[in-house]
């Protein structure tokens, strides 16, 4: 069975959109291998919308191996509004309702820890969560998680600290409680 991952930059007290002063220094040689190791181990991105807008005009013209990979491999942008695709090579759109279908036949990796993010999570497509933490508050900004409606346990599957100060955390959504054992077994 394929996999969706996410991979998304937070800060400490849990921001994903944060000022550039919140990641850049905490940028590494290391990181930067891992973040490729990621994008090559994959056959295809999934973006929502902003993201996508994002990524698009600043990707397309950069160069290097991390590039050259984005822009080559296929991107599935989910999306309700847009219909042209022309800004970032190899994109397409998809309804979030294909998504699943898409998990049967790719792995997926997902950038940004928005919407799609979440949905994919509440909706069990979500396999893992590889998140760069960098080690400053920053205060304000959207949240990772935005008050869930209910608990949501998640599995540390591994961890591995930059000598930037940074750590690479890899999640994986708690199978609940039944899982770990629960009173009354048989």
């Amino acid at each position: 069975m394929s996999r969706i991952t996410v991979q998304c930059h937070v800060t400490l007290d849990g921001l994903i959109e944060s000022p550039p002063e919140a990641l850049l220094p905490y940028m590494s040689d290391e990181g930067r291998q891992a973040t490729l190791e990621l994008a090559l181990a994959v056959d295809a991105l999934l973006l929502g919308r902003v993201t996508w807008e994002r990524l698009a005009p600043v990707w397309r013209e950069q160069s290097g191996p991390f590039a050259e990979r984005l822009n080559a491999m296929p991107k599935y942008v989910v999306t309700s509004t847009l219909t042209a695709f022309d800004a970032w090579p190899h994109s397409r759109g998809v309804r979030y309702a294909d998504v699943a279908a898409l998990r049967e036949q790719h792995d997926l990796l997902v950038y940004g820890c928005g919407a799609l993010a979440r949905d994919l999570l509440r909706d069990e497509l979500l396999d893992e969560m590889h998140l760069n933490m960098t080690p400053v508050v920053a205060g304000r900004g959207r949240r990772l998680f935005d008050e869930p409606s209910d608990l949501l346990a998640l599995d540390l599957v591994s961890t591995h600290p930059y000598p930037t100060g940074a750590l690479r955390l890899v999640l994986r959504p708690s199978p609940g409680p039944e899982a770990h054992g629960s009173a009354g077994g048989s």
